[in-house]
């Protein structure tokens, strides 16, 4: 009798979902999924405070970069949960060392207008 397999997907973090983090959820994030390594998608990283937000861009010479994990598809309601009315999930061509790797990432769905920029695309520099 096959058993049965937990469909996983793969997700791109760039802020408080980052391997370092010390945030709970980014813990849970590691406690149930798998790190691929690291990546990067054209667009730009705001500081929104306490945590970030990023837009994908593919016209933009700047680049959002975080990691990439394989998480179980049930794993994505409490990140849902977690990332709030702020995001929302949708599907990114995400570039790594190899190649391209499409993945879910939770893009910031407000007006950035008053939120600077990070220059490095990087959250933890």
């Amino acid at each position: 009798m096959p058993t049965s397999a937990t469909l996983s997907a793969h997700l791109f973090v760039y802020g408080t979902l980052l391997s370092a983090s010390k945030h709970p959820m980014a813990h849970t994030l590691r406690q149930n999924s798998r790190l691929i390594g690291p990546g990067f998608f054209p667009g730009l990283v705001y500081d929104l405070g306490t945590y970030p937000g990023a837009v994908y861009d593919p016209s933009s010479g700047s680049h959002v970069h975080g990691e990439i994990y394989s998480v179980p598809e049930t794993l994505l309601p409490t990140l849902d949960e977690y990332e709030g009315d702020e995001y929302v999930r949708t599907i990114v061509p995400v570039e790594t060392a190899t190649g391209f790797i499409d993945c879910l990432v939770y893009l910031f769905n407000q007006p950035t207008d008053s939120f600077p920029p990070i220059a490095s695309g990087r959250y933890f520099d």
